[in-house]
């Protein structure tokens, strides 16, 4: 049997990762893995492993998957190979955010591969980790800009994967300024290309968004619910967790903007029921989160304070602070809603000092000007009271 080149296991990979083949990857790399370890054939451990860390993040075993990431980045940098300490570092990047919603690790990690692969001239490499850095920018028009630069790199390497995941990029960041006459032209030529070069598993994704494009409008809304709900099914179908899991919230999320709660809710107990299933912490917070802002916005307030309280709990078990601040925030909310400014005060105190620990000096500020707010409303509930009028409270 001829020795496998990292190349050819790296194509493989690809393909079969379209194909949303994970166990068979998790198979092939082990053996690969084994074979490269005895013959010490570095570069090929590096890629299996690489390999191993890509399927179980999609199988939703992310803590098997930051192991061999792990390993593949340190076993890159031992051998100074800087292709696949950049592959090492955008797919660390990838299970931070995808399984763990730690996005400033994967910031970090995203920025440190752009320059890497800048440096070394590596093109191709230094678009895959600029289209990363797109996806989790906060401001559309940072995701729209690292999209176009893609694009170009993309056609000039007669890269068609590479090219529809940066439309896709661009059609969501139109998404997210509500043009959606603009994401619905990028969607259908991502689709195109997806289906041109038999990405399944990007293909799902595609028709999921245009799903949700297409629920904005009341007249294509239910032909919207289908689409995303096919992509949930391919999803589900392939063992893609994250994806399965981003699909139940999406559609959670449009049935809560068209005030259907009941079935918003059941794709809620779906999201907990699937990060049960797959034990995963971070997930389960997330869901919780959700849950807390589902009661919340059903005025059911003392239900979303536990919800909201257990949320926060599970980001600090996990080691995730943006997000425990994030949730002491809405506890903040929901006790000033119920005029306990005082309550409120303590939670938004707390999630300030978390932000500033993090350097996060836009959050902090603005949980500055709702601690400054609370004491206005404080004093003027205490002026409503001298004068005859007591505030009720939730």
């Amino acid at each position: 049997m001829m020795p496998i080149k990292t190349d050819s296991l790296r194509y493989d990979i690809k393909e079969l990762l379209k194909s949303g083949a994970f166990h068979e990857i998790v198979d092939r790399c082990h053996v690969e893995l084994t074979l490269a370890r005895r013959e010490n054939r570095e570069s090929v451990e590096v890629t299996a492993l690489l390999g191993l860390a890509e399927a179980q993040t999609s199988l939703g075993h992310f803590g098997f998957a930051r192991d061999y990431v792990d390993q593949a980045l340190a076993r890159a940098e031992d051998i100074r190979s800087i292709g696949q300490t950049v592959d090492a570092l955008n797919v660390r990047a990838r299970i931070a955010r995808e399984g763990f919603f730690q996005t400033a690790e994967a910031h970090e990690d995203y920025r440190r591969a752009v320059d890497l692969a800048f440096e070394a001239g590596d093109l191709r490499r230094y678009a895959w980790s600029l289209l990363g850095m797109g996806e989790i920018a906060a401001n559309p028009s940072h995701s729209s800009k690292h999209a176009w630069r893609v694009i170009d790199i993309a056609r000039e390497a007669n890269d068609g994967q590479m090219e529809a995941r940066a439309i896709l990029l661009q059609s969501n960041a139109f998404i997210r300024q509500a043009d959606y006459k603009k994401a619905s032209d990028g969607l259908l030529v991502a689709l195109r290309k997806a289906q041109t070069i038999n990405d399944r598993l990007l293909e799902s994704v595609i028709i999921g968004q245009q799903g949700l494009v297409l629920a904005q409008d009341s007249d294509t809304f239910q032909r919207g619910i289908e689409q995303q709900l096919t992509a949930l099914e391919v999803a589900r179908g392939m063992e893609a967790i994250f994806h399965e899991f981003m699909r139940l919230y999406t559609l959670a999320m449009t049935m809560l903007a068209s005030e259907d709660f009941d079935d918003a809710r059941d794709y809620f107990d779906q999201m907990l029921a699937l990060s049960q299933d797959v034990e995963h912490k971070p997930y389960e917070m997330y869901t919780l989160g959700m849950l807390g802002q589902w009661h919340e916005l059903r005025d059911k307030l003392d239900i979303a304070l536990a919800y909201y309280g257990r949320a926060a709990n599970a980001a600090r078990e996990v080691g995730n602070p943006a997000y425990e601040a994030r949730y002491l925030y809405a506890l903040g909310s929901v006790y000033q809603s119920q005029w306990d400014f005082e309550g409120a005060r303590r939670q938004f105190a707390q999630a300030r000092a978390i932000y500033r620990s993090l350097e996060d000096g836009r959050n902090a500020t603005r949980v500055s000007a709702s601690i400054v707010y609370s004491y206005i409303l404080a004093f003027a509930s205490r002026i409503m009271k001298l004068i005859g009028f007591q505030p009720k409270a939730d």
